[in-house]
């Protein structure tokens, strides 16, 4: 990794944990540069300010997350619901690498949403991954098939999907507490978790 790179992947880290702690308003330049170990002169060279560094945490999570889509997308042989189990996976796969975006995200859709739908409106990033899976719904269902789950509006469905992809790694200091830091039943918890998420939209797609 170039240093140039290693400086870039020490910021955001770094900006995330303040965002975290303080939200995007309160949150300084000067304490991200110092959580990096840069000064705040080559922190204004690669972010020239708070938003442009907001705005490229969330576009590194999305970087990361849609190529992995994109192959689950591209899996011709499965059905749609393998496809959204698949998608299930890249989810949970990428939040136990990444369990500090769900405070993130959370943190400033409390603290800050317009920050957070303004971003969402004007990012072509989301509005596309939002109008696959949407296709991706609609062609789940078979011809002349009603379905509740499938006549929610997009933003009460992900709201669920969401919630429950995201709760287990926002409690995650309760889960070590309940299963007393054993790394095999913590681990265990969190596949079973992905498993009954999985159950749950396998029964909202194909209940009628």
């Amino acid at each position: 990794m170039s240093n140039l790179v290693d400086c870039e992947v020490k910021i955001i880290h770094s900006a995330k944990q303040v965002f975290i702690e303080k939200g995007f308003e309160k949150a300084k330049m000067q304490e991200i540069a110092e959580r990096a170990g840069i000064s705040r002169t080559n922190l204004n060279y690669y972010f020239r300010t708070k938003e442009n560094l907001f705005y490229s945490i969330v576009e590194q999570i999305f970087d990361s997350l849609i190529p992995r889509f994109e192959l689950v997308l591209h899996k011709q042989a499965q059905n749609h619901i393998e496809r959204f189990e698949n998608i299930v996976d890249v989810y949970t796969d990428f939040l136990r690498i990444n369990s500090d975006i769900p405070f993130f995200v959370i943190s400033e859709i409390n603290r800050n949403p317009k920050l957070i739908v303004g971003f969402i409106k004007e990012s072509n990033k989301i509005n596309t991954y939002l109008e696959v899976l949407k296709q991706l719904l609609g062609s789940a269902l078979k011809p002349n098939q009603v379905n509740y789950f499938m006549q929610m509006p997009i933003e009460e469905l992900l709201t669920i999907v969401y919630g429950m992809l995201f709760m287990p790694h926002i409690i995650e200091p309760l889960v070590k507490e309940l299963y007393d830091g054993d790394e095999k039943r913590i681990a265990d918890y969190y596949d079973h978790h992905s498993l009954n998420v999985k159950f749950i939209l396998r029964k909202l797609l194909t209940d009628n």
